[in-house]
């Protein structure tokens, strides 16, 4: 059973965020355009690890995907899984053509194109997350399930290489095509349940109710300013000007769309890229919003989280779940728009 769903990662919606309000002649669109392909290649990986998932009996176990929990700091565990009898935790790769791991450095090399380019260690990675998460049981007193880890290789057209003397690696590295055959072996392994039912139940909802989704500071990371971000309302049809909204609805000078909720995007453009919260003044200037009384309109129709009260009010997101989050059909027809 699927608990906690596969999203195309807060970052991947940063950086689609950013192309959008980026002027094109903007130095930092190509860094941003790289990253996005990044996070995108990553989505699309852990996505192939779906579909052998889907396979699994309903009742057998508990699925998360990105998982998000905090030790000391905050850890993020691509895949865990959940039953009675274990848990088992993996790291998944989108990589191409070949994986070069040196024993005595513990260096992974990723080799492309007849380029090498030195990237962290997975086998490393996931040990790290493992250890995080045994702490984060431990104080939770859920301490009691053994804990497996594996790095998952999603394409198998990617080759890893190694010196002989370095084969134990293939121990906790599978490609996404095995995943059912390392979990069968984990069955065979662990045959008696050490969690009941309602145990079970209980890790699963405390690992939900503990969770995390924030926005990072993509514009810190990028060192952008807010003068950096175009504000106004873009056209969902042609991608251009600022919407005006009159007569109940938001209309474009361009090309004549008018829509109720043609908004939304610019609201989630808001909080990916200036902040947790806003209120009914930010609203109304990066909406380009000449009337006070249309932005409290607008902003209150929405059905945010709110706190504080009148002029002081302010608004997120709750639990940071976008108003416009994209279909697969939507995630994999996304080209990157110029402005």
């Amino acid at each position: 059973m699927v608990v906690l769903e596969l999203q195309l990662p807060i970052q991947a919606y940063q950086c689609m965020a950013l192309l959008r309000r980026l002027k094109k002649s903007h130095p930092i669109r190509t860094t941003v355009e790289r990253d996005l392909r990044s996070w995108l290649k990553g989505y699309y990986g852990e996505k192939e690890c779906s579909y052998f998932l889907s396979l699994l009996p309903e009742d057998q176990y508990y699925i998360f995907h990105g998982l998000r929990l905090t030790d000391k700091k905050v850890f993020q565990m691509d895949l865990v899984l959940v039953s009675q009898r274990f848990i088992f935790m993996a790291e998944i790769k989108n990589l191409s053509k070949k994986l070069i791991f040196n024993k005595e450095t513990n260096h992974v090399t990723k080799e492309f194109n007849n380029e090498e380019e030195g990237i962290s260690n997975p086998i490393l990675q996931v040990k790290r997350q493992k250890l995080q998460f045994v702490n984060w049981l431990r104080k939770k007193q859920m301490l009691g399930l053994p804990i497996e880890k594996a790095v998952i290789i999603s394409k198998p057209t990617t080759k890893v290489e190694t010196t002989p003397d370095n084969q134990q690696i293939f121990n906790e590295l599978i490609y996404a095509e095995s995943l059912l055959d390392k979990l069968e072996e984990l069955e065979a392994r662990y045959q008696k349940p050490l969690f009941t039912k309602r145990k079970t139940n209980q890790l699963v909802d405390l690992l939900l109710s503990h969770h995390q989704t924030p926005i990072p500071d993509i514009p810190l990371s990028y060192k952008l300013s807010k003068s950096d971000i175009i504000s106004g309302v873009f056209c969902p049809n042609s991608q251009t000007g600022n919407m005006e909204f009159y007569s109940a609805k938001w209309h474009c000078p361009d090309c004549g769309y008018s829509s109720k909720t043609a908004f939304f995007q610019t609201v989630d453009d808001y909080f990916l890229l200036l902040g947790p919260t806003i209120t009914r003044k930010q609203f109304a200037e990066f909406l380009c919003i000449g009337s006070s009384s249309v932005a409290g309109h607008q902003l209150r129709s929405l059905n945010l989280t709110s706190s504080g009260s009148k002029r002081g009010t302010n608004y997120t997101l709750p639990k940071n779940q976008l108003l416009c989050p994209l279909d697969e059909k939507g995630i994999n027809a996304y080209t990157i728009p110029t402005r």
